[in-house]
């Protein structure tokens, strides 16, 4: 995929490009393709399938994030503006937002993170365990798609014999390029699939509660009414796509940085203390995250003339990667004093798991560095990355 794109038209007045965010790319050529649109575009329009704009200012898109009343979440996919899938509480705005996320903050506050280390610290060490002596491995199957989705699963109460199916599900949900599913119909069976899932989870606990986040979830109110089964089940699906991916592929970034910068490995092999400022590093340079708003009125972010109704995609890369924002903005430095990132967003609707996220990852770098403290992209690979959320798609290490 080139990182270069040429006008194929004009809208209101500003650059027209056939812009195709699902589109797959060699490794860190997402990237390089925001440092160069943001670099010459404050925004644009994307010609693909009807149309959408996308702002390539960083404050701009900071701005649209933090201001839920022009921007709705009521779609989060800009080639999606009226979805065909609820995921709550990611596709609500305020008020009906803040009563779920008031119910939820308890399960991810940080002191109830901070109490589940002992259990994900375990988990990461037994799965490098078991890959130390092998001598390689692709990293992202056998550990870093592995590590964050068991610990999931246990918070949300199901069975853990039901992993491999599950990774099957985020496979063809997240990861299958546009020519592998140009029609979408794999990805759209695995979402009908993990829907009936959740529909007999949902079933099962009706039945007969457990101690778990979604019997628990089950028995709240909000504004004095119960949780109904539609509701549940949206609930049940934005936990699915949140706790299934994004920490993966940052465990992939995360591998595949230190891999190539050995000076830095050594860095933090000798002084495990860089390790939690590096893990802000690595979110912050390798953003992957490229939500979208609806517009609920004509307004004017970046420079585009957005209509009432029309999607916005908002690239958290941009900000993030900000020669106005940061000192050499595409580095990862170890000893940065601050990052102040958005790479899980901004406004009302930041992750609500970013502290278990940042548990997750900062230990599955500690614990990996213990145990393998030297290793290298094993040769012979062609490095790709998948579109919407750029993950690498494979990563094997050899040591």
């Amino acid at each position: 995929m080139s990182t270069t794109l040429e006008p194929d038209g004009t809208h209101d007045g500003l650059p027209a490009f056939y812009f195709d965010n699902r589109l797959d790319g060699p490794v860190l050529s997402h990237l390089q393709r925001w440092d160069e649109l943001a670099g010459t575009h404050t925004g644009f329009r994307s010609t693909v399938a009807g149309g959408y704009w996308v702002a390539t200012d960083g404050p701009a898109v900071q701005r649209a994030l933090q201001d839920w009343r022009t921007f709705s979440n009521t779609s989060v996919t800009a080639l999606e503006p009226d979805p065909k899938f609820l995921w709550i509480p990611e596709m609500l705005d305020p008020p009906e937002h803040t009563a779920w996320r008031r119910l939820l903050g308890r399960y991810f506050s940080p002191a109830a993170v901070a109490a589940r280390e002992p259990e994900i610290r375990r988990t990461a060490t037994e799965l490098i365990d078991a890959l130390a002596g092998r001598g390689g491995a692709d990293v992202l199957d056998d550990f870093a798609r592995r590590f964050p989705t068991l610990i999931f699963m246990r918070l949300m109460g199901l069975p853990e014999e039901d992993l491999p199916t599950f990774l099957a599900w985020i496979h063809d949900l997240l990861h299958l390029s546009h020519a592998e599913d140009p029609e979408g119909s794999r990805q759209l069976s695995a979402m009908q699939a993990v829907s009936a899932y959740f529909d007999e989870q949902i079933a099962l606990r009706r039945r007969a509660p457990r101690d778990d986040l979604l019997s628990h979830a089950m028995a709240w109110t909000i504004d004095d009414q119960p949780i109904s089964d539609r509701d549940m089940h949206a609930f049940c699906i934005l936990m699915f796509q949140a706790g299934f991916d994004t920490v993966p592929i940052s465990i992939g970034w995360a591998l595949y940085h230190f891999a190539t910068h050995p000076e830095q490995r050594a860095e933090i092999v000798a002084d495990p203390a860089l390790i939690a400022g590096g893990v802000e590093e690595i979110l912050r340079v390798y953003s992957f995250v490229v939500p979208a708003r609806k517009a609920t009125r004509d307004v004017e972010i970046a420079g585009c003339p957005v209509r009432a109704g029309e999607m916005v995609m908002l690239p958290l890369a941009v900000t993030n990667r900000d020669p106005h924002r940061y000192e050499n903005p595409l580095e990862v430095d170890l000893h940065r004093s601050s990052t102040n990132h958005i790479a899980f967003g901004s406004g009302p609707h930041r992750c609500l798991g970013s502290h278990l996220a940042r548990l997750e990852l900062t230990t599955a770098v500690r614990e990996w560095h213990r145990r393998i403290p030297d290793y290298r992209v094993a040769p012979g690979q062609e490095l790709r990355q998948h579109g919407n959320m750029y993950g690498l798609q494979s990563l094997r290490l050899e040591w």
